[in-house]
């Protein structure tokens, strides 16, 4: 069970930061970001390996350190983030034959939000950030709350890897499957006040 905890805690906090603090942190969200992002599509997609704990890590380091460098690149890569995450989620509200075809979906929209964060960058960071945080956020508390008798049945104990995999499976597809729509109403929600607040704060 403490290892769901750990999982949905992690998701979560790291969610709330790149929506609320996305533009202030930039460097620091988008490597929490990449490092996310490649950690759940590495865990849902593989056998939830050691390599898998190890590519997401590097991944995230190299991409916080090079957009410290390349700010267009560091915002193409949050715009890509958050267009593959909006991909992602808009794929649940489609005929279920969509689902074939959803790798396919999430790197055209991560591309074109991505080009456009590069045109528009202040706006592209804050509302980039605040999505990308809010996919984190919204479908983890919702599991917590609607389903965690599900989640702790998930649990392998005394094995993180295994138990990770199986819960970002588990959100990803057959809980986001049943609260689509729930999903992405608080998702956009949550993206909006995100943007709201990141206006609000001091550079």
């Amino acid at each position: 069970m403490e290892f769901v905890i750990v999982y949905l805690l992690v998701n979560i906090a790291a969610g709330a930061v790149a929506c609320f603090f996305g533009k202030r942190l930039f460097y620091v969200v988008l490597g929490l970001l990449v490092f996310l992002g490649v950690f759940n599509i590495a865990l849902s997609s593989t056998n939830g390996s050691a390599l898998s704990f190890v590519i997401a890590a590097v991944l995230g380091v190299v991409a916080a350190l090079l957009s410290k460098f390349v700010y267009r690149a560091g915002v193409f890569l949050v715009g890509f983030a958050a267009g593959a995450a909006l991909g992602f989620v808009a794929t649940m509200l489609l005929p279920q034959e969509a689902g074939d075809f959803l790798g396919v979906i999430m790197v055209v929209a991560g591309l074109l939000l991505g080009l456009a964060a590069a045109h528009w960058s202040d706006l592209a960071v804050r509302v980039g950030t605040a999505w990308t945080g809010a996919t984190f956020v919204v479908p983890n508390v919702l599991a917590a709350v609607l389903a965690l008798p599900a989640l702790s049945a998930l649990a392998v104990p005394g094995d993180a890897t295994a138990t990770f995999d199986a819960l970002s499976a588990y959100i990803a597809s057959d809980f986001s499957a049943a609260y689509g729509t729930a999903i992405l109403v608080g998702t956009i929600a949550l993206a909006i006040v995100g943007v709201v607040v990141q206006a609000h704060q001091k550079d």
